[in-house]
């Protein structure tokens, strides 16, 4: 699925901000990605975002906000440190592999953003547990990149 056919909406869930780019609604499970990790979810159709925030009487009605997903955001969750994107931009390279021992400061990734290359670095000394994006991948900022335990 390309991304230009996902929609997509910032979340705040309990004070932490999700960029979630949604799939086809048509059916259900539907393919979403949550600050670049791609995940499959079940949506419950419901008018509660739309009594929410009634527009105004001169506005518009977009028919379409009564079907929007109400799509339960996680965070990457399990033991370890999660090294994520200090800013939105491309990834260029993937420099360690799960099970990989690395040091803080060692780099894991490389972004390009604003046509700079950018070294990510380890923000904690350890092993790698998972590797959240692949070579190509565009994320938002604070997406999770790599997991160190």
């Amino acid at each position: 699925m390309s991304a230009s056919s996902m929609d997509v909406y910032e979340i705040t869930v309990n004070g932490k901000k999700y960029i979630v780019e949604v799939g086809d609604t048509s059916s259900s499970p539907v393919q979403v990605v949550v600050n670049g990790v791609p995940k499959t979810v079940d949506v419950v159709r419901g008018t509660r975002a739309a009594a929410a925030a009634p527009a105004p009487a001169s506005a518009p009605v977009e028919t379409h906000a009564v079907e929007e997903p109400v799509v339960q955001a996680t965070p990457v969750t399990g033991e370890g440190q999660v090294v994520s994107a200090p800013m939105p931009g491309k990834v260029l390279s993937v420099r360690v592999a799960v099970g990989d021992t690395v040091k803080e400061g060692d780099t894991v990734c490389t972004l390009e953003a604003m046509k700079m290359e950018m070294p990510i670095g380890a923000t904690a000394s350890g092993t790698v547990q998972a590797i959240h994006v692949n070579v190509g991948d565009t994320v938002p900022h604070d997406a999770p990149l790599v997991s160190i335990g």
